[in-house]
């Protein structure tokens, strides 16, 4: 069976052997049109092992409603590569197409221990979660080599890792505390896992 892998909002991005999903045609970059606060989107549930939506959600209206259609798509065991503008980011209110910003703990009320998950309407298991100070660096595997490169001065480098270091210690104490003392953070990478068929 062949590795089914879409792109959603994949603007002028290509993600190799992808289908890009976008509202505008961009040759050659997106495949489908189509507007994704549309539901449902044109896929057969169960169809993609692969999900990626780079700084899309905050644009669209319903995330949960969207996260349920992406749940759909997934095949059991496929995987979701998000990310989204951190509340503190100066870069989440001053896109006026924003709808909202996201915290790091906006998406675990999709797992199904948490004590809010009967709001989700889906369930999925979040493999990895972090916030990220900068988010042109550091970045690896697919984000790096196909939607953006790691682009920073080289003085700067050892501070991001710094900071990154120190939140990871504790999210919670960042957001609660002292976030907008660094200027915020850029965004938040999840990686979301829709569970194994039992």
């Amino acid at each position: 069976m062949a590795y089914t892998v879409i792109n959603l909002g994949c603007g002028k991005t290509r993600i190799p052997v992808s289908i890009g999903v976008d509202k505008v045609k961009i040759e050659p970059f997106v495949d489908v049109v189509h507007d994704l606060g549309d539901l449902p989107y044109p896929f057969e549930n169960g169809y993609a092992n692969e999900i990626h939506m780079y700084h899309v959600l905050e644009h669209l209206d319903a995330p949960v409603e969207i996260l349920k259609e992406i749940h759909r798509i997934l095949k059991p065991g496929g995987k979701l590569h998000l990310r989204v503008p951190h509340f503190s980011s100066m870069g989440a209110f001053t896109d006026i197409t924003h709808k909202r910003p996201f915290s790091y703990f906006s998406f675990d009320c999709f797992e199904k221990d948490h004590y809010q998950h009967f709001y989700a309407g889906c369930i999925y298991k979040i493999l990895d979660k972090k916030i990220k100070y900068f988010g042109l660096y550091p970045n690896a595997g697919l984000y790096a080599k196909h939607i953006h490169p790691n682009k920073c001065f080289w003085l700067f480098k050892p501070f991001v890792h710094g900071i990154n270091a120190l939140i990871k210690i504790s999210p919670l104490f960042f957001e609660r505390f002292w976030c907008y003392l660094v200027g915020g953070a850029t965004e938040i990478a999840l990686v979301m896992k829709k569970p194994n068929a039992k």
